[in-house]
């Protein structure tokens, strides 16, 4: 009964917000609208199209890679940080070890079983699968697969029903075929050819009902920083959850989509730290570095504006969490931002 009440909770907050719901078996399968994005290269949807499935893990035992809990210890700054990370500087763990979240890459069947025996040690309560992932994926006999397209920018600019419409499609042709997986080799490129005969296909929302999961979708794009839209739906959702609630997020790598809201969860949580013993911890339990800029980057570098737009948007979500706190409001996240340009603009 009380399962079903908080269901209907959720299904209200986001029907009110005009989200998309889809499904409700043992656990919750949310898909978030999605709203304006950063502008993209000059390329049409059509150049980012997927063309082969890859593997992103292996249906072996162990932990998913990048795994990590707010328990975590800190680890030594890596040299590629070392310019914008203080070595000498150690970020206070207030609120830190009672955060319940932890984060990682993509799991297959069988390390999504480690995950949670693992993650049952540490409680009772409900645990939340936050699948961070845009791209159509799934599991092939339990290994953990995506249909990857330049920059795992497959599903650019499709609605969530589409890009969960996508995702059934594509697993579905595959059950039963002998299908070519493949490792991405440097950039885009598959290596590693072999041919897998799918007898068994899951969405992740699947394997998540299968262990009495609940399991939430935020379909965000791969290597940038979310839309106003999906955080709201975030901040909304959270609004929603009972105070022993676990949240475990993910995405392929487990690092920069998982780092970010890891990142915004605890400043949720924790708004009397300052703004860098918060990044800092977050990166040293094992995640990325969000702020991490990349002051004049190469023509080359595709991926150097997005750096920039997550160093500018991860410090204004931290002012925007103050300013609810001072002010004793309610205000999205989107208001605040749009005002906040308004200001900018007319000064």
């Amino acid at each position: 009964m009380i399962r079903c009440k908080k269901i209907a909770v959720i299904l209200a907050v986001f029907s009110a917000m005009g989200m998309v719901v889809q499904g409700q078996g043992n656990g919750d399968n949310i898909a978030f609208s999605q709203g304006a994005r950063t502008p993209l290269p000059a390329l049409a949807p059509a150049a980012y199209e997927g063309h082969f499935w890859r593997v992103d893990a292996e249906n072996n035992g162990g932990l998913p890679r990048n795994f990590r809990t707010c328990q975590s210890p800190f680890h030594k700054v890596e040299h590629k940080y070392a310019s914008e990370v203080d070595s000498s500087y150690i970020p206070s763990r207030k609120g830190l070890d009672d955060l319940r979240i932890s984060g990682s890459g993509q799991f297959s069947a069988r390390q999504f079983d480690a995950l949670v025996h693992e993650l049952r040690k540490k409680t009772r309560g409900p645990i939340y699968d936050i699948d961070l992932r845009q791209e159509s994926h799934g599991f092939f006999n339990g290994t953990a697969v995506s249909w990857y397209g330049r920059h795992d920018w497959g599903n650019i600019g499709k609605s969530p029903t589409a890009v969960l419409a996508d995702e059934q499609q594509r697993l579905q042709a595959a059950l039963g075929k002998d299908v070519i997986v493949y490792d991405q080799g440097k950039g885009d490129l598959p290596v590693h050819p072999r041919a897998m005969a799918v007898r068994r296909v899951q969405t992740e929302q699947e394997l998540a009902d299968s262990k009495g999961i609940h399991y939430v979708r935020l379909a965000n794009t791969d290597h940038l920083w979310p839309t106003p839209d999906e955080i709201d739906a975030f901040l909304a959702f959270v609004r929603t959850l009972p105070d022993d609630a676990w949240l475990h997020f993910h995405c392929e790598a487990g690092a920069g989509r998982t780092t970010a809201y890891m990142v915004m969860y605890d400043m949720i949580k924790n708004p009397g730290l300052p703004y860098k013993d918060i990044v800092y911890r977050q990166y040293e339990i094992g995640g990325n570095y969000t702020p991490h800029d990349v002051a004049h980057p190469k023509q080359s570098d595709w991926k150097g504006p997005y750096y920039h737009e997550k160093h500018e948007m991860v410090s204004l979500f931290y002012q925007y969490v103050q300013d609810q706190v001072r002010q004793g409001g309610s205000q999205s996240w989107s208001q605040w931002l749009k005002n906040k340009r308004m200001r900018v603009n007319n000064s």
